[in-house]
């Protein structure tokens, strides 16, 4: 029992010493890799008017010139133009100041673009030392990762507005504002589900966007933000994400522009397509709702309103609340619908938007 004891220790002690060189292993082997990485890939002495003195290529990497045919000439024989420049700058500016200067530069060397970084120190009154690095690998690494987040910012750019794909850049919390003046538009295709349950999926879906894109289009040039699709309805804002003091104009301009527009759109057979539009002015709450499949939305009663003005309208017409009314009476034209009958709100007075006044 007492020698199956002793063999225990034994290779207890033996497994201790195995743990402790493999992690002496380890740590010599980072060591080896710091060291590797701080060593330069070229080192270069450089007179003061650019004659190379000496050049030594630390690592086994590509070089324009070989070093037995740069000592005693002049950067600007060996290297182009402008990075002959740089180095003769860096070489003036180290000696004049004594103090390290440091550039980066790229260079073509047989079908390899690479990137350098390269630090000058002044090492007398005449001439420099100057470190050269290949960070080749590194800049590959970085633009890869810079498109990556530039391909991501894109994508969500398609979903969220500018302003608040940048507040999602600086917060980690959720998003929510409120707009005490705003103007919101719904819009939906009359008679475009009817029609469409009787054509094929593809051409349904192509038409529609189509329509949607060319909608796009007229938000962008009134500089007003498309919220959501929903089936055959589009819905746009005035004044959110960015106040404006012209939310409410914008959003008729664009109600006009969107019912003329969607007369070059029909189905095979069928007359153009026509629009139902309604718009409410007033206090909205904006927000980014979701995690996964998250979307810019709005709420509050103006949204509602705005929502019971476009399926109350009629086909063709761009009916608007009160509040929209009193902002665009004195700029554009309206004829008087009177009071209607709005779920939720009883008996409201709307118009019909005809156009610009002269």
């Amino acid at each position: 029992m007492g020698d199956s004891a002793d063999d225990i220790d034994s290779l207890w002690h033996e497994l201790f010493q195995l743990r402790s060189e493999r992690a002496d292993h380890k740590a010599e082997a980072l060591r080896l890799r710091a060291l590797l990485a701080a060593v330069p890939d070229l080192i270069i002495r450089i007179h003061r008017d650019g004659t190379y003195l000496d050049f030594v290529g630390a690592k086994d990497i590509p070089v324009l010139v070989p070093r037995e045919e740069r000592i005693g000439k002049r950067v600007e024989e060996v290297l182009p133009k402008g990075i002959a420049a740089a180095y003769q700058r860096a070489t003036r500016d180290a000696l004049d100041s004594q103090k390290p200067q440091t550039f980066s530069y790229q260079l073509l060397i047989g079908d390899r673009v690479g990137h350098y970084e390269a630090r000058v120190v002044s090492s007398g009154t005449d001439e420099v030392i100057m470190v050269v690095r290949d960070v080749t690998t590194r800049h590959l690494a970085e633009e890869a990762l810079r498109i990556e987040k530039e391909g991501a910012e894109q994508i969500l750019l398609n979903i969220l507005p500018r302003a608040i794909v940048e507040e999602l850049k600086r917060s980690s919390g959720s998003i929510s504002h409120r707009f005490d003046a705003a103007t919101v538009l719904f819009a939906d295709l009359v008679g475009f589900t009817a029609a469409a349950s009787t054509l094929p999926p593809a051409e349904v879906v192509a038409t529609l966007n189509d329509i949607f894109s060319a909608f796009d289009a007229i938000a962008d040039r009134h500089g007003l933000e498309k919220i959501k699709t929903i089936g055959d309805a589009y819905m746009a804002v005035g004044g959110v994400p960015l106040p404006s003091d012209r939310h409410a104009e914008a959003i008729a301009d664009m109600a006009l522009a969107m019912a003329a527009e969607v007369r070059h759109f029909a189905f095979p057979g069928l007359p153009p397509l026509t629009l139902r539009i309604g718009i409410c002015t007033g206090p909205v709450v904006a927000g980014v709702i979701g995690f996964r499949k998250f979307v810019y939305d709005l709420w509050g009663d103006t949204v509602n309103v705005a929502s019971r003005m476009e399926s109350s309208s009629e086909p063709g017409r761009i009916q608007v609340a009160q509040s929209t009314y009193d902002c665009l009476h004195d700029r554009f034209r309206f004829t008087p619908r009177g009071k209607i009958p709005i779920k939720g709100k009883g008996l409201l007075p709307t118009y019909f938007l005809e156009g610009r006044k002269p």
